[in-house]
Formats: C-alpha cells, sequence, structure tokens
C-alpha cells in the first residue's frame, strides 16, 4: 500500500490533486466529477460537430437544464478522424480536466485506504473481482441516483427527454479510455457476467424487442445504498432476508451440545484442508421446527466470528425482474456481509415439481459457492443432492429428559414466574422441543397480563403454563374424535372406595412418571409404553365418562371422546388405519384418549371361525397395540368385560369396574346432584329416592335436570312431585311405567303423574 501511494504521489503531483477519501460519499463524489469532465467533453465535441448544442457543455457544467438532444458522439481521449475539426485551446482543457479528476480519483482512493477508511465500491470491488473499468461502469450507473442533473445529461447524450438512465453503450463511451476499452466494456455489460448479475439492472423506459447495446441500465438499489454509506437492506430483500452480527445476543444452545462440538471440528477441519480453494461447505440439518438448528447455526457463527444471514425459502422470490434473481441477491448479500447464509423455511415435504426444481437450483449455486453454507428442514435434503453438494447432513432430535428440563429451567428465567413450579412433571408431560418451550412461555406470559388486567404483579402460574402448552400442540385429533370439557371433580364421583384408589393410583401414575422413569431409571427397562392404559367396565350411567373427565380435570390434560362404532369399517384394514390416525395424532397431543362403546368392536370378538371373525381379532389386538405404545393415557369404556379374555385383560394397566349404585350411594348422588342455587321443596326426601328409584347416576342426572325444568315451567321449587314425574318420562325410554309401591308414602302423586 505504501509503495501504492508513493507512486500515485510523485505521478499525481502532490497535495493539490485530492485529499484521501474518508468514505463511500467522498469516493462518489471524488469519481462523479470525473464523470462531469468526461460528459463536459463529449457535449463540447457534438457541438463542434454538429452545430446544434449550443453552449452545452456550460450549462452542464453549472448544472442548468437541458433538453436538445444529440444521437452520435466519440469518447473525450479519442484522436479525430480525417475530415475532423483539430482539438481546439478549450477541448484540450477539458480533456485534461477530465485526465486529472481521473488521477485525483485514483488517488483520493489509495489514500483513503492507507488511512483505513472503508470505501464501499473498492471493497466490493475486491469481493466481487471487478476491473477498474468495472468500477467505473459502476459510478456512471449511480450518477443518477447521487444528483438528477445526469438524468439531463444522459437525455441529452441519447437525444431522447425520457432517456434518464444511460445505455449500455453510452457507459461503454463514458467509461472507456480509448477503443479497445470501449470493446471491452460494451463485451462487459453484454455478457452475463458478475457485473451484470449482482450490480447491473434494467432501468425503465428500455424498448422492448431492442439490441442488448441500446438497452438502459441503473445499478441495484442494494448496491446504490452499500456504495453511498447505508447498511440497510432494501425493503424487498428484507421480507425474506435477516442479517444477524456475530456480536449479537445468540440464543442458548439448549441441548445437543455434541452436535455443536462435532460440527465445529468437521467444519474447521473442513476448511483447513481445502486452504485457499474456498470450497463450498453445506451442512443440512433437520428436524422438527424450533428443535435448534438455528441455535446451532448462531453458535458455529460466533465461534467463527462470522454474521448469519437468514434466507426464508418460504418467501423467496421466484423471480427478480429486470435484475438478479433472488438466490443471486442472496449470495451478494452474503458476500457484502461476509455472512455464513442459513436457508430455512423448506415446505415439510418436496414433492412437487416446482418445489424439486428449486431445490436443485438452490443446490447447483451452492456448489459454486465458497464457504459455510447452512440448511435448516424438518425433512432430509441428501436425496435431492444429485451432485453431492451437501458435505454434512445431521438430524436434530428431540431433547433428552434433563436437556428438556434444563431448557425449561433456562428459558424461564427471562420470565417472571411463580415459585414452586414442578419443571420436571411438565418437561415429562409435554415431549417439546426448544421452539415450543420458548413459544409455551410467551403465550403463559400473555394470558397472566390477560388475568391480571387492573393490578398485581403478572406471574406465571401452573395454569397459565399447562394451558399455554396445549396451545403449541398441532394436531388434528378433533377430525375423528370431540373433545370434552371437563367439569367435574372427585366429589362429583360416587363409587366404592376401591375403585376410586384405584382411579388415583392411575392419575398417579401419570403424574409422578418423570421420577419412575427418569430419577429411578425404569426408562431404561422398558422399550416402549410409558403411558397408561384403563380399562372401565360397568353398566350405562354408572360414572365411566365421569371418570374419565375426572383425571383430566386432575392432571390437567386434554381428553378427547373416540366413538368406536363410528371408527369401526367393514372393510379389511380400514379400522387399523383410523385407529393409527387417531394415535399418530394424539403422539403430539399427550391427550387422554376415552374409546367408548368399545363393545361395538369387543362385542365382535367371538371363537375364530371365518375370516371375518379373526379380522375382528385383529382389530382389538391393534388397538390394544397402540394403548401400550402411546405415552399418554388411553381408555377403554366398556359394558360388558365378558367380552374380553384374560390374554387381553392382562395388557392393560388398570381395570376398574363401575357396579351399579346402591341404595347409600344413590343418595349420595341425590344429594349432591342439585346446585346450591336451585330452590328445593320441603318435602325432597333423597334417601327415599336413594332407597326406592333403583337407577344410575347418569339417569338420576337427568331425573334432577328434567325436574328442574318441570319446576321452572311451574314457577315452583323442585320437590318430589317434579321428581316423580320426571322419573316417568325416564321410565318411558324403555316402555315402562311408575307403580305406586315405587311411589311408597307419596303414592297420592300416582294419578298425577300417569296422566302427564
Amino acid at each position: 500500500m505504501e509503495q501504492a501511494v508513493a507512486t500515485a504521489e510523485a505521478a499525481y503531483g502532490g497535495a493539490e490533486n485530492g485529499a484521501p477519501f474518508r468514505d463511500g460519499t467522498d469516493y462518489v463524489g471524488g469519481w462523479l466529477e470525473w464523470l462531469d469532465a468526461g460528459i463536459s467533453l463529449m457535449l463540447y465535441r457534438r457541438e463542434r460537430l454538429e452545430g446544434e448544442l449550443g453552449s452545452a457543455a456550460e450549462a452542464f457544467s453549472t448544472g442548468a437544464a437541458m433538453s436538445a438532444g444529440a444521437r452520435d458522439f466519440r469518447h473525450p481521449t479519442r484522436r479525430t478522424n480525417e475530415g475532423e475539426p483539430p482539438l481546439d485551446k478549450f477541448e484540450l482543457e477539458l480533456a485534461l480536466q477530465w485526465e486529472r479528476a481521473r488521477e485525483r480519483a485514483e488517488r483520493g482512493e489509495l489514500l483513503g485506504e492507507r488511512d483505513n477508511a472503508f470505501l464501499p465500491l473498492p471493497y466490493l470491488a475486491r469481493l466481487f473481482g471487478l476491473t477498474e473499468l468495472e468500477q467505473r461502469i459502476a459510478v456512471i450507473c449511480l450518477a443518477v441516483e447521487v444528483d438528477r442533473k445526469y438524468e439531463s445529461a444522459f437525455a441529452l447524450l441519447q437525444g431522447e427527454r425520457s432517456a434518464t438512465h444511460p445505455s449500455r453503450d453510452l457507459i461503454a463511451s463514458l467509461a472507456a479510455s480509448n477503443a479497445d476499452e470501449r470493446r471491452l466494456a460494451a463485451r462487459i455489460l453484454r455478457d452475463d457476467g458478475v457485473l451484470s448479475r449482482y450490480f447491473l439492472r434494467e432501468a425503465a423506459g428500455t424498448r422492448k424487442g431492442g439490441t442488448t447495446i441500446n438497452k438502459y441500465c441503473r445499478l441495484d438499489e442494494r448496491i446504490v445504498r452499500f456504495a453511498l454509506d447505508s447498511i440497510t437492506m432494501p425493503e424487498e430483500l428484507a421480507r425474506y432476508m435477516e442479517i444477524v452480527s456475530p456480536s449479537a445476543e445468540t440464543p442458548p444452545l439448549l441441548g445437543h451440545f455434541d452436535i455443536q462440538t462435532k460440527l465445529r471440528s468437521w467444519l474447521t477441519r473442513r476448511i483447513e484442508e481445502d486452504g485457499s480453494n474456498g470450497a463450498s461447505q453445506v451442512v443440512s440439518l433437520w428436524g422438527a421446527e424450533g428443535a435448534g438448528g438455528r441455535a446451532q447455526a448462531a453458535h458455529i457463527g460466533v465461534h467463527f466470528n462470522e454474521a448469519l444471514l437468514y434466507v426464508d425459502m418460504a418467501k423467496l422470490p421466484e423471480t427478480d425482474e429486470g435484475g438478479p434473481d433472488a438466490l443471486d441477491a442472496v449470495f451478494r448479500e452474503a458476500a457484502i456481509q461476509q455472512a455464513i447464509p442459513v436457508f430455512y423455511g423448506f415446505p415439510a415435504a418436496i414433492d412437487g415439481e416446482a418445489e424439486k426444481r428449486r431445490m436443485t437450483a438452490l443446490l447447483e449455486r451452492l456448489a459454486r459457492l465458497p464457504g459455510i453454507v447452512f440448511l435448516l428442514s424438518e425433512e432430509p435434503l441428501r436425496s435431492l443432492d444429485r451432485r453431492g453438494v451437501i458435505g454434512l447432513e445431521l438430524e436434530i432430535p428431540g431433547l433428552r429428559d434433563e436437556e428438556r428440563i434444563e431448557a425449561w429451567q433456562t428459558l424461564a428465567l427471562a420470565y417472571e414466574v411463580e415459585g414452586g413450579i414442578d419443571w420436571e412433571a411438565l418437561a415429562s408431560r409435554f415431549i417439546f422441543h426448544p421452539g415450543q418451550i420458548e413459544g409455551a412461555l410467551a403465550a403463559a406470559r400473555a394470558a397472566a397480563q390477560w388475568r391480571l388486567t387492573g393490578g398485581g404483579r403478572e406471574l406465571i402460574g401452573w395454569g397459565d403454563l399447562i394451558q399455554a402448552c396445549y396451545k403449541q400442540l398441532n394436531h388434528n385429533l378433533g377430525a375423528k374424535s370431540k373433545r370434552l370439557s371437563p367439569k367435574h371433580r372427585w366429589a362429583d364421583l360416587v363409587l366404592p372406595e376401591p375403585q376410586t384408589r384405584k382411579l388415583q393410583h392411575a392419575c398417579n401414575h401419570i403424574r409422578y412418571k418423570h421420577t419412575v422413569y427418569g430419577s429411578w431409571g425404569f426408562q431404561r427397562k422398558l422399550s416402549y409404553g410409558t403411558g397408561v392404559s384403563l380399562l372401565f367396565s360397568g353398566p350405562p350411567g354408572t360414572g365411566k365418562t365421569m371418570a374419565a373427565e375426572i383425571a383430566a380435570n386432575e392432571l390437567d390434560m386434554e381428553i378427547y371422546k373416540i366413538d368406536l362404532s363410528q371408527i369401526i369399517s367393514k372393510y379389511i384394514g380400514e379400522t387399523e388405519k383410523n385407529l393409527r390416525e387417531i394415535f399418530d395424532e394424539a403422539q403430539s397431543s399427550y391427550a387422554i384418549l376415552f374409546f367408548d362403546e368399545a363393545d361395538a368392536l369387543f362385542g365382535k370378538r367371538s371363537e375364530v371361525k371365518d375370516s371375518h371373525d379373526k379380522n375382528a381379532n385383529t382389530e382389538v389386538a391393534f388397538l390394544l397395540q397402540k394403548m401400550e405404545e402411546y405415552r399418554g393415557i388411553s381408555i377403554l369404556a366398556t359394558n360388558y368385560l365378558q367380552n374380553m379374555d384374560e390374554a387381553f385383560l392382562r395388557r392393560i394397566n388398570y381395570v376398574i369396574r363401575f357396579p351399579f349404585p346402591d341404595e347409600r350411594q344413590r343418595e349420595t348422588i341425590w344429594k349432591s346432584i342439585f346446585p346450591q342455587e336451585t330452590p328445593l321443596a320441603p318435602d325432597l326426601d333423597c334417601g327415599f329416592l336413594g332407597r326406592k328409584l333403583q337407577m344410575s347416576g347418569g339417569s338420576i342426572k337427568n331425573v334432577a335436570l328434567t325436574a328442574a325444568f318441570l319446576a321452572s315451567g311451574n314457577g315452583e321449587s323442585v320437590g318430589m312431585k317434579h321428581i316423580f314425574q320426571a322419573y316417568q318420562y325416564e321410565l318411558d325410554k324403555t316402555n315402562r311405567t311408575i307403580t305406586r309401591e315405587e311411589l311408597g308414602e307419596y303414592s297420592y302423586f300416582f294419578e298425577e303423574i300417569r296422566n302427564g
């Protein structure tokens, strides 16, 4: 550099030839002086040759507007041909000004770089290997973006008012110092080279079908901004690109530390082996969205002290009319920012022809791109890589149990959370990746803020976290099932004590699974089946659905009811397909699956006599297998336990029998069935009702509700008369009639009830 500066000073004659350029604006201003001198000289020669421009050169030099045109011109330094007027004194002076302006600009550039000034256009020239001639072409195209006087000058030189941008022909003439350079410039502007691909765009006003050399050019907006000291990315690029500095806050690495260590080692070794060849190092990381691929790439950026350029493939435009396509814009930005490109947002399944073409185009470009590149996708991409561009492909699997617990604890530090949250239980229940955990915490904070609007600290509670976690789940269980809204609690369930305790133990199986399977090591003993399967058997209305809802409430879990009678198909294999879809969707939901009407399936079991019997047994076995594999709670409800043999029953974790309620249990149900707000008549005798009316809990609920409507319709409190009338309506369903014996001491209601 010092030798170059000394040579420049000797050639240019000292300080009067210009000061060092301090920034991009200085650089552009210096070269625009060169362009001004060249345009003035060109206009003066036109005036002499054609005599129609008047004082055009003087008008341009003073910045006055010009409207006259000319169709042809010669370059300032071109020697006159025979028959042309000889150079006069003023023309020689203009030519000398043009040469001195170029010398000052070249010297200012050298001195500025000696002083460590950042000059954007020379920086770009080094990045993309531009020659001095190509740099001058870029300055000419940049001129109209700096000063509108150049619009008038270019229009004048091209003989057309609307030609406010230079044509390629005009650019070649202005940029070149001699005829050979002019031909070279014309070739550069015709070729699909670096300058055309990354710097130049077709300007408005170009006639369709015209020759390439007559097309108008402008500088790409990104290059314009950068050349004028602006690092801001244009809006059209910012829609699908984002630059992140290595000094920015790096997302925490929440697991898979071994992958990061191996990545660093592999990339370091590959870079050292390739040396100055600048080979492409393409790394494909695949896994669920939010699994940690971005964090892995971010930590690689920090390790190599390089920025990251995130590129959203879902938003990447198909084409960029009139200039470089979107991928060219990406690679140009990566070069400008000296950043590692990180492509994400690939379709979950790249199976369409258009998607495959885009992927192929990307891989072909990557083969020529030096440096590290990351591809983040949900599925492996190597099958599309016919040229072997991808150097390394790794899966980012789900977090291990201890990593998931630590991820919850680490990310929660950025939020205000109540004390005593059982992070182990939360991590055990929801098998989340880091992105889902972050999303759940953000949603929980929003819920806490809404709940406490108007005062109080907005602390995130357990309920906020549970609801927020369910919002992170993406499943389609509702297609073949119905979500229930549990309202019942343990106090609502009337069952013999042994059955109640067994149901509570089943709930504890889920509540403490992280302790038993994790801390106590049972996970190592089991290849699958860490969930809970239950069988509820008993007559209709004995509380099977209520018990399932209580379990859901107790464990803060969603519950989906599946009517097996609607799932079973007469077509062989279709039932298994329906069941597989339900369990596949449920794996991401961790919901309780409540299979009602199981008799529709188990009632078909029999001794195998033909293919239909064999298929029925196959369907039962398949359902039980999926229940064993499911990591949540699955419940079968049947009215006929005898339809299941012992081999199948042994595969169920808990079998709970729901007996028909006895007299004492029926009285308890009657006493608890009416809400506190319901007005009750003095004659309401729950002991009598439990003793005389032999009904299941479900029937008692129906009778109580009907009686409440009867009383409300008459403007009365609920009494025995309304109960008996509602009881008769319940008996009507089975074509029965209430008897005087059932009414006992209330037989005086008999005639009134019979008459409706």
